[in-house]
């Protein structure tokens, strides 16, 4: 290899350059689907989601806490691709009905998920479905009436998602427990004997009480959660149960699990969290808090390293601050590229409530829309118990959010004034661009990535003194891969002189 064709090689390495890099992208959101029930008998459709999508081979399933045929909630799922929705079941009394915060999970080849109410006591009922035509649902746990409860120690109205801990799903019941149906509890089944199993009865005071919306997640060896209510701090004008608490459950070598209350959550802003904790990959934990009437609501930030809670943003009742970061976030936030994207009860233009995302760099919050109501071709309303779904389209590699919307939209039959609900897409920028660079032989090099939206152009020059680098010549254009997702990679000739290289994909 000649002293020039390496110096060209070397220069080539330090020039690729993301086309999305500068000014902070605005990401669109567009209305896929409204929900809407039909009047039967028998009655059909969907209404009133609190949950969020969980993908199933090519589609989003969804449970719905109203419509189909007794009109106490469906499983169904949304394709995507067409925007079709399919009612696949139905609940009833017996199995259950008003599934809040219940998203489906995978296991033992079904999909797993909790109702609030409904079943033989009442009180709930785990569910399993199979992902397949004709998609049965059977009943694994009916949750049971408070006698019962206080006697063998059972939780009761689960409102959470399962998680999956060796042969055992684990969650959280909102009520229930060995100190009466106040409290709530943390329950097992296991999987191949049926049984379910309650672990811990939540306290209040040591280990909180009745979590919303929170189910445990795992973050390396641990599993965390949250609870509405419960532990010391209190403050006026609130509740004398406590604004919630962070949890943890760890497992020893024998797998015995222990718990522990890691903190109490801050009266006021930072009190009764609705939703789950995001992990950001590294030391912190982001969950979102309902916060009080004059203190609505608060992006709360845990350091596990140091134990130190910090309301990274707070929710401030002033109408300007209303208007254009909305107030009270429910459910759960969704984390991409440093960024958590959120929805709130309520604020906003319309007083229904704005999807937002945090800038975790400099914790700047931008609205990216107004929640509408029932206005129009409105977007949706007063989102709750809820939170988006990250998806990548398998035909173009573009990913998105989809977020069902629990109330608002065009459809508002009798009994449902607040309107069916929506299914929003928002569309986000690409990943950074990763680089990689060889040469074949001692006349070509291969530049080879990861990242961005195709097609892509590779664009070349001799001097990085001719920025922009979008205006410098071809060297290659139009690199697809049939799968969009890539990596994709192209092949040059060593030009005599030392050249840069600049990879350009796509914003959108």
């Amino acid at each position: 290899m000649t002293s020039r064709k390496l110096a060209a090689l070397l220069l080539s390495a330090l020039a690729f350059v993301p086309l999305c890099n500068g000014a902070a992208y605005m990401n669109p959101v567009v209305k896929v689907a409204d929900l809407g029930v039909i009047a039967g008998p028998p009655a059909s459709g969907q209404a009133n989601p609190q949950c969020r999508f969980t993908l199933i081979g090519s589609n989003l399933w969804f449970t719905t806490s109203q419509g189909g045929e007794a009109g106490v909630g469906t499983v169904s799922m949304f394709d995507p691709g067409t925007s079709n929705i399919t009612q696949l079941a139905t609940f009833d009394n017996v199995s259950g009905k008003a599934p809040w915060s219940a998203s489906l999970m995978l296991a033992a080849g079904k999909a797993w998920f909790t109702t609030s109410s409904g079943g033989n006591g009442n009180k709930g009922t785990l569910v399993s479905i199979q992902t397949n035509y004709p998609y049965a649902m059977s009943v694994a746990f009916h949750f049971p009436t408070n006698n019962d409860a206080l006697t063998n120690n059972y939780g009761q109205a689960p409102h959470s998602t399962p998680v999956q801990i060796g042969d055992d799903l684990w969650l959280t019941c909102s009520g229930g427990g060995v100190v009466g149906s106040a409290f709530g509890s943390i329950s097992k089944y296991n999987l191949t004997t049926g049984m379910l199993t309650n672990m811990f009865s939540l306290d209040q005071t040591n280990y909180g009480r009745q979590p919303l919306g929170s189910s445990l997640v795992k973050v390396g060896n641990a599993y965390y959660y949250l609870t509405y209510a419960g532990g010391t701090n209190v403050a006026p004008g609130m509740t004398p149960t406590g604004g919630g608490i962070l949890g943890r459950i760890t497992f020893d070598g024998l797998g015995q699990p222990t718990l522990t209350k890691l903190i109490d959550l801050v009266p006021g802003f930072g009190s009764f969290p609705a939703g789950d904790v995001v992990h950001d990959g590294s030391n912190y934990l982001y969950f979102t808090t309902v916060g009080t009437a004059t203190n609505p609501g608060a992006i709360v930030r845990y350091s596990m390293p140091t134990g130190q809670l910090t309301n990274v943003f707070t929710f401030v009742t002033n109408t300007v601050a209303l208007t254009n970061y909305g107030k009270q976030p429910y459910g759960t936030p969704i984390l991409y590229n440093n960024e958590l994207y959120f929805t709130t009860l309520s604020g906003g233009t319309l007083s229904k409530g704005v999807l937002a995302k945090l800038n975790l760099a400099d914790n700047t919050v931008t609205k990216l829309a107004d929640m509408e109501g029932i206005v129009g071709l409105a977007l949706g309303g007063q989102p709750q118990y809820g939170g988006g779904t990250l998806y990548t389209n398998p035909a173009t590699g573009r990913i998105s959010i989809y977020l069902p919307i629990n109330k608002g939209g065009i459809y508002a039959p009798a009994g449902l004034t607040s309107g069916c609900g929506t299914i929003l897409r928002v569309d986000m920028q690409p990943q950074p661009i990763t680089t990689s660079i060889s040469m074949p032989d001692t006349n070509h090099i291969t530049l080879t990535w990861t990242g961005g939206y195709q097609p892509f152009d590779v664009l070349t020059d001799s001097s990085v003194t001719s920025f922009p680098a979008t205006s410098w010549p071809a060297a290659a254009t139009g690199i697809n891969s049939p799968t969009g997702t890539g990596p994709w990679s192209v092949t040059l000739p060593v030009s005599g002189s030392p050249n840069y290289y600049y990879i350009r994909g796509q914003a959108q």
